[in-house]
C-alpha cells in the first residue's frame, strides 16, 4: 500500500466518480482505476459499489476512508516538520498543556530549555481532555502532561512522574466556607457540589479520586456540569463548589480555594512517544524533573 493508492481511494471517495477524481490528479481515468483495484486486492476488500453510472463507498470503505484520510494528514504532517526543521535548522517542540497549569513554573521550564538548546523552537499548545494520549499518537504534540489516572499498560507511551496535586474546593469568594483553612469531606454534606456529569471530560479525569471519596461519604452530587468552563462560571456565580486538584501555588481569579483532607493526591506526569528518540526529549523531562519535582 502507498500514499499514492490512498490520495487516490480518498478522492474518489470524496467525489464518487472514478472520471472527476482522475481529473483532479490530472490521471487519465484508467490510472485511477488501475491504482484503487491494486488497493482492493492487497487489502482482499472491496472498498467501492459502482456500474456504469454511479460509484459509492461499501461499509468497510466508509470505515478506511476515516482511517486513510488520518494517514494522509499524518505523512503530510511528518514531511512539512522535517522540511521546516531542514529549512531552519532548528528543532520544532509542540508542548502539551493542560487547563489551569501554572504558567509560571512552565515559563521556566521553556526559558530553560532555551538557555540550553537557544536553536530549538517550542510551540505551546492545548491538550485533548477528552483524549489526552491521542494528541502524542496523532502527533500533534511531542511531549505533554497527564493524570496516572489517564493510562493504563502503554507500551508507545513513555511517562515519568512529576509532581502530586492535592485536592482543593473551589468556591466563590464569599462563600462562607471561605475562611475555613481546610475542609473534610464530612463537612460537605448537604452542600452543592458541581461535578463533571456524564461526559467524559477535563473534570471527569481529576475528579475521580475525589468523588469516590464524596460518594462514599454520601454527600449528592446533583449538580453535574457539561463542561469545564460551565462548572468554573457556576462555581464564581455562587451555585455551588467545585472539587479540584491543584498546586497550592495556583490561583484561580474570583475564586478562593480550601484545601480539603482524606482524597489521595493526584499524580501528575509527563509524557512522550518511546519512539522518540530526538536527544533532546530526555533535556525536556530532566528540566521539567528539576523545575516541578
Amino acid at each position: 500500500m502507498t500514499l499514492y493508492q490512498l490520495e487516490c481511494f480518498v478522492q474518489v471517495a470524496e467525489l464518487l466518480s472514478f472520471v472527476r477524481a482522475a481529473e483532479k490528479m490530472c490521471i487519465s481515468q484508467p490510472a485511477i482505476t488501475y491504482q484503487i483495484r491494486s488497493l482492493e486486492k492487497e487489502m482482499d476488500v472491496v472498498l467501492f459499489e459502482r456500474n456504469t453510472r454511479h460509484c459509492r463507498l461499501t461499509m468497510a470503505g466508509q470505515t478506511f476512508y476515516y482511517d486513510a484520510v488520518q494517514l494522509l494528514s499524518f505523512s503530510h504532517h511528518a514531511v512539512k516538520k522535517a522540511q521546516d526543521i531542514h529549512n531552519t535548522n532548528k528543532s520544532h517542540f509542540r508542548v502539551g498543556i493542560r487547563k489551569l497549569s501554572d504558567y509560571d513554573l512552565l515559563a521556566q521550564f521553556v526559558e530553560k530549555f532555551y538557555e540550553e538548546h537557544p536553536a530549538s523552537e517550542i510551540e505551546i499548545l492545548s491538550q485533548n481532555d477528552l483524549k489526552p494520549l491521542d494528541d502524542l499518537r496523532t502527533n500533534r504534540i511531542d511531549i505533554g502532561f497527564f493524570f496516572n489516572s489517564e493510562h493504563r499498560n502503554c507500551t508507545d507511551i513513555s511517562f515519568e512522574p512529576l509532581y502530586k496535586m492535592n485536592y482543593y474546593v473551589l468556591m466563590a469568594k464569599n462563600h462562607p466556607l471561605s475562611k475555613c483553612e481546610a475542609l473534610t469531606i464530612s463537612e460537605l454534606k448537604h452542600l452543592p457540589i458541581i461535578t463533571a456529569g456524564a461526559d467524559e471530560t477535563y473534570l471527569s479525569s481529576v475528579q475521580e479520586p475525589a468523588i469516590s471519596e464524596l460518594i462514599n461519604a454520601g454527600v449528592p452530587l446533583n449538580f453535574p456540569a457539561s463542561s469545564f468552563e460551565g462548572a468554573m462560571i457556576a462555581v464564581r456565580s455562587g451555585k455551588g463548589m467545585l472539587i479540584m486538584p491543584m498546586l497550592e501555588s495556583s490561583q484561580v481569579q474570583g475564586m478562593h480555594k480550601v484545601p480539603l483532607l482524606g482524597c489521595p493526591p493526584l499524580q501528575v506526569e509527563i509524557g512522550w512517544m518511546t519512539q522518540d528518540s530526538r536527544r533532546e526529549i530526555p533535556k525536556f523531562v530532566e528540566i521539567a524533573k528539576k523545575i516541578y519535582c
